[in-house]
């Protein structure tokens, strides 16, 4: 399998995937920071020479105080028998914005491929702001199967009640909950 980190990106990034029956894991982290404002665009096309090939996206990101992250993601597959999945999660807390656009395209030429893409973004907070817009653009009827989905959700101020009857203070309560939700088992 191939593996691909990309840390506190920032800018624009094209991967190209070319080769056959190959597995390539695809890692974007954005933790915190101290960065007012960030963007970052990533294009992965999977090459038509590219056939049985499986792509898997997983991006986990953070914003707090007054940050401003975006993400916007692009996977174009080309081939035929190719596959992706794609895993956005994120944390809004403070009075941050996090955005995430996009996801998969299957182009016309593709032949029995699949996409999945799923973005959760949580609120830590009632002032943090988060935009999720899942983007799936399928241009053939030859397709194996695609699925997107997405949501924004505010974080209970009961398991974080819950938590301090248990003497967990806030601060440590949002560090536990943030690596259950980003880092579930340490798979990212």
């Amino acid at each position: 399998m191939n593996t691909i980190e990309l840390v506190s990106p920032v800018g624009e990034k094209e991967i190209n995937i070319t080769d056959a029956n190959t597995q390539t894991f695809i890692r974007v982290t954005d933790i915190a920071g101290d960065e007012k404002e960030t963007q970052f665009s990533l294009v992965v096309n999977i090459t038509e020479e590219c056939t049985n090939g499986k792509v898997t996206v997983c991006a986990r990101y953070e914003t707090q105080k007054t940050q401003k992250k975006i993400f916007n993601l692009s996977v174009v597959l080309h081939g035929k028998h190719q596959s992706v999945d794609i895993d956005v999660k994120g944390i809004s807390d403070d009075t941050s914005l996090l955005n995430f656009n996009g996801g998969g395209v299957v182009a016309k030429n593709s032949e029995e491929c699949s996409v999945h893409l799923v973005q959760k973004i949580y609120l830590f907070s009632q002032k943090s702001r988060a935009k999720a817009t899942p983007v799936l653009r399928v241009e053939t009827d030859n397709i194996v199967s695609a699925s997107h989905s997405a949501s924004v959700s505010p974080f209970s101020k009961d398991i974080f009640f819950y938590m301090a009857t248990r003497g967990i203070q806030k601060q440590d309560a949002k560090i536990l909950l943030r690596e259950g939700l980003l880092f579930p088992n340490n798979k990212v």
